[in-house]
């Protein structure tokens, strides 16, 4: 929390062709009483001795909460294998942080249409399956990305915090997020009982 008690929230997201949006909902975010951690709204600390990715995922360890936004963008911020962005989800995930997610419907549907190319009958991935860019999603690893928010690689009995809404429009995300941060006092509990696991 900050200094003046404000809750710490991440909002992770790629950012490109996304910016005026995520001014919006990083001001939704302070305007309801949070304070927004976001590298595109400037709010998110750096270390100068630390590359990108290393502040980046500094910041998901110390937040107290987490917002993902799955886009079907996958991001500029690729360093091996993965953005930034996917890795900060990840990093969220992995420490059991308190976490929402929202995707792009797109990302459903092409993960739906996609995955009779993608798998097997065996649901093993064929390996010479490959994806070309387009306008639509320009990266099959957002489907990842969404896998890993859904925890689709989990028995559905076994899941906890996998819940992730669809979002077509900006609206959506913000009828999300009066949803799920209108009561900070919930959020305060959810944040509290979390880090007693």
């Amino acid at each position: 929390m900050t200094a003046d008690g404000k809750i710490e929230i991440m909002i992770a997201s790629s950012v490109y062709n996304f910016e005026d949006q995520l001014n919006e909902i990083c001001g939704l975010f302070e305007q309801m009483g949070y304070h927004p951690i976001n590298s595109h709204y400037k709010t998110l600390p750096t270390h100068p001795g630390k590359s990108n990715k290393d502040n980046c995922l500094e910041a998901a360890k110390n937040c107290d909460c987490f917002f993902g936004i799955v886009r079907p963008f996958y991001g500029t911020g690729i360093i091996g294998d993965t953005s930034i962005t996917h890795e900060e989800m990840k990093t969220a995930i992995a420490l059991k942080k308190p976490r929402w997610f929202v995707a792009h419907r797109d990302v459903r549907v092409a993960r739906v249409l996609l995955k009779q190319y993608r798998f097997d009958a065996d649901k093993k991935p064929i390996p010479d399956f490959k994806y070309k860019e387009t306008s639509l999603l320009d990266d099959i690893r957002v489907i990842d990305m969404y896998d890993d928010t859904i925890q689709s690689n989990i028995k559905p009995e076994e899941r906890i915090g996998h819940w992730t809404d669809e979002y077509f429009v900006l609206n959506d995300i913000k009828k999300v997020i009066h949803t799920q941060f209108g009561d900070q006092k919930r959020i305060l509990e959810i944040i509290k009982s979390m880090k007693a696991l």
